[in-house]
């Protein structure tokens, strides 16, 4: 469900006739921790089967064919057209979120790439937006334009999206307490190796997956010496210190 009409109507169910979901809704249902896991893992997949295209994910599903004075300005895009089920680029990341916090590192990978700027190099002709740069919306399947951006620069996405690729792909989530190492990745992937400064100290993290899983990391050593959890602590001396995180 995505709200509720003042009468109590709801929007976001299977008993409308147009806009049956939203992604919003699915993916803080995960973020927000409201969802208990056999929801969450259902809201995911709705979310894949109904939202999800090759281009990126739709905002909702179906559109709005004509005016609505009870729903007001979403109804005057035609369907698949900005918030009329466009591919609204700033609610890619928070599907991308969701998709880690359950360990689905296929998945948050793919749609990570679905709406990355640098790979529509080649679709340039369709795509009509700079390479380098996020579009607002891209219009969605069900409009006959699918896959052209519109409004670049006009959006959050970016910001979203590098907290999404490197807080919850990476898994390099900066806390109170230390530098968490966390990673949600391809299965495929060997590991990885990244640089982050971190309260006046620089971290050397190297990730390595020898077991080719998504999620979980089951050794830590900092500077050689190995320390339970998955937290390396503060240091703040201006020195560079290593990191060594093994996935199993």
């Amino acid at each position: 469900i995505r709200y509720f009409d003042p009468d109590g109507t709801p929007l976001g169910s299977h008993k409308n006739v147009h806009g049956k979901i939203y992604s919003n809704a699915q993916s803080w249902s995960l973020i927000s921790g409201m969802a208990p896991s056999g929801r969450a893992e259902k809201a995911l997949d709705s979310l894949n089967k109904l939202l999800n295209t090759s281009k990126g994910i739709k905002l909702s599903w179906p559109g709005f064919n004509g005016y609505d004075q009870t729903k007001g300005g979403i109804t005057t895009y035609p369907p698949g057209a900005k918030e009329n089920g466009s591919i609204f680029l700033h609610t890619n990341p928070w599907v991308v979120i969701a998709e880690t916090m359950m360990g689905h590192g296929e998945r948050a990978y793919e749609y990570y790439n679905q709406i990355n700027p640098a790979a529509k190099n080649d679709i340039t002709d369709e795509y009509e937006c700079e390479p380098y740069v996020y579009a607002q919306n891209i219009l969605g399947d069900e409009h006959p334009q699918f896959g052209l951006a519109r409004n670049s620069w006009l959006t959050g996405t970016a910001s979203w999206m590098y907290q999404a690729g490197t807080r919850f792909i990476l898994g390099i989530r900066p806390g109170y307490d230390g530098l968490e190492i966390d990673p949600c990745i391809p299965k495929k992937w060997d590991g990885f190796k990244a640089v982050r400064k971190y309260k006046n100290a620089i971290y050397n993290i190297e990730v390595k997956n020898p077991k080719h899983i998504n999620k979980g990391i089951s050794k830590l050593k900092v500077d050689g010496k190995e320390i339970k959890g998955n937290i390396a602590p503060v240091f703040g001396d201006v020195k560079t210190h290593f990191i060594e995180a093994v996935m199993e």
